[in-house]
């Protein structure tokens, strides 16, 4: 319970501020919303390490700073997806995309297994060795170019975000990106977020043994972006989703840690093929104006996932972690079924490169 409210702490402030990071990316350089955002964030893994080093660290402090941290994000990652379009051809817009989710997924194989070894020696090293990457990405990201604002609006704030929200409203295929979207959200991606429960109370195992556990949901997840990189059409949007629904029931119900490990790679694979896929068809529907909007819809989509993490936490110390997850993987297989038989054109949707170049 108490990693679900910490989780929540992050979550809460994403969904009324996302929006605004949205329209951020759209209305500012957005090099200086990176450079701001990304010295919060800096910020915040210095005095966690502070915290610890002085031996002061507390609950408490950990949902204040999960709270700074969800009021930043929103500017962060909608301005990091909003810049792919402005560096690339739009015909290779799948590929970037693609490219861009893998680099991401990288940090989620090397982070989680470079934390689990520094924890083993000091939890100090491992949030010192992240304020001295977010270091790196500022200093880094100066060598972009600024991407000045497509069009500069006579429009209020408030005006603007109303615009935006009409401008989806308005599209059916963007509304049922975004739908499809929620439905994974909620039932197959809180999931990471209460692996330290299956690590210690289910399988029996070390803390070191976490790393492993986050570093093989990453490698999947960058198989996935790689080869959705390369082959930005080849995969059909609904079978990941059933795939991922699949093997979180297998992941659930698996006693053995070994088992686990590879199950987790496979829910990573699955879940980052649909959401790489899911990330370019809203982009390739989208006008450029836009794009810091869309991205920021997106990110309020993600932040509902730390709030369903808190039920999920206070069902799983109530029922357990296999039963919980289990039922949601099964929601997951029924729901996507449901929506395909509804909806089969777009979970067969998929940009090919033909397609993204006739729309350049």
């Amino acid at each position: 319970m108490m990693l679900g409210l910490i989780a929540a702490a992050q979550g809460v402030p994403q969904l009324p501020v996302s929006s605004l990071g949205g329209l951020a990316a759209d209305r500012l350089p957005k090099r200086t919303v990176l450079h701001v955002s990304t010295a919060v964030l800096m910020d915040i893994a210095l005095i966690t390490a502070m915290l610890i080093f002085f031996d002061a660290i507390r609950i408490w402090h950990l949902i204040v700073l999960a709270v700074v941290s969800g009021t930043v994000l929103p500017f962060n990652q909608p301005a990091r997806h909003a810049y792919v379009p402005f560096l690339v051809p739009r015909a290779q817009l799948g590929n970037a995309l693609g490219l861009f989710a893998a680099i991401r997924n990288m940090n989620q194989v090397l982070g989680p297994s470079i934390a689990g070894i520094l924890i083993g020696v000091d939890p100090f090293l491992a949030y010192a060795a992240i304020a001295v990457a977010q270091v790196l990405a500022f200093v880094l990201a100066m060598g972009s170019p600024k991407a000045a604002p497509i069009e500069h609006l006579e429009r209020s704030v408030t005006a603007d975000l109303v615009f935006g929200m009409r401008y989806i409203c308005d599209k059916p295929i963007l509304r049922s990106l975004i739908a499809v979207n929620l439905i994974v959200l909620a039932l197959g991606l809180p999931y990471p977020q209460v692996l330290p429960v299956f690590q210690k109370d289910v399988l029996g195992v070390g803390p070191e043994m976490l790393g492993l556990m986050f570093a093989a949901l990453g490698a999947g997840a960058l198989a996935a972006s790689m080869l959705v990189a390369t082959f930005p059409g080849m995969i059909h949007r609904g079978y990941p989703m059933m795939a991922m629904g699949a093997a979180l029931v297998a992941f659930a119900l698996s006693p053995v840690y070994a088992l686990s490990v590879a199950l987790l790679f496979v829910t990573g694979f699955t879940s980052q093929a649909f959401s790489t896929l899911n990330s370019t068809l809203m982009m390739f529907n989208t006008e450029p104006p836009f794009y810091g909007r869309i991205s920021s819809v997106n990110m309020m989509s993600w932040s509902l996932t730390p709030l369903i993490v808190l039920p999920f936490g206070v069902l799983i110390d109530a029922f357990g972690a296999g039963v919980v997850v289990a039922v949601a993987g099964v929601g997951l297989v029924v729901a996507i079924s449901l929506y395909g038989a509804l909806r089969p054109s777009l979970l067969r949707s998929s940009p090919t490169r033909g397609d993204l170049s006739r729309k350049a």
